[in-house]
């Protein structure tokens, strides 16, 4: 049986060290990843991607959902978390780096998912744009970039480039989360729709 109590001290560690880079107060719950998980495409073959993944808890979701451990990779930017993530999913692809320079990480990679823990309430507008930019660019045609956030009421989508497809609020988080799905936009219009597991 694995150690629960570990990643847990690992983000309390994390917590104490920069909580404005945590963004959060505790970890994503288990109804929170499978919510998330639910989204992952069906093109099993395709790279999906993990931003923010912390301790691993959206990450062991997406695995349980049938994602192929070595068709992830996750960008985290605390060191100490991603050696821990690397350890706990050695097949997958662990960089350590920020998700702002995504593009540079993946190496002209691209993917059919992005599924995003990052406190994006955090970040500056700039940032959001660049962000978005950053993911517009690496989806391949009709992925989704799912992302959560404690903001319940904001149903916009984060920039022009993508439109909202679909939000759900998961109650059984601390504090309560809004699961929120964005389809890039080809051309101004949305892209072609991708299968994925509901």
């Amino acid at each position: 049986m694995p150690n629960r109590s570990k990643p847990l001290r690992l983000f309390i560690a994390e917590l104490a060290r920069n909580p404005l880079q945590m963004g959060t107060v505790w970890p994503s719950s288990p109804a929170l990843a499978r919510c998330m998980a639910r989204w992952l495409p069906s093109r099993a073959h395709e790279l999906v991607l993990e931003l923010g993944p912390g301790t691993g808890t959206v990450t062991e979701k997406l695995l349980e959902a049938g994602l192929p451990e070595d068709r992830l990779v996750a960008i985290e930017k605390s060191e100490r978390m991603a050696t821990f993530l690397q350890n706990r999913f050695p097949k997958a692809t662990i960089l350590s780096g920020d998700a702002l320079e995504l593009r540079t990480l993946l190496g002209g990679r691209k993917v059919a998912a992005v599924f995003s823990s990052l406190p994006l309430k955090v970040f500056t507008g700039k940032q959001v744009v660049r962000l978005s930019e950053e993911i517009h660019q690496s989806l391949l045609p009709g992925g989704n970039w799912v992302q959560f956030s404690y903001q319940l009421v904001n149903g916009h989508a984060p920039t022009d480039d993508f439109h909202s497809l679909d939000s759900t609020i998961v109650w059984q988080n601390l504090p309560p989360a809004k699961v929120s799905v964005y389809r890039a936009k080809v051309n101004g219009s949305p892209a072609l729709t991708a299968g994925h597991r509901r």
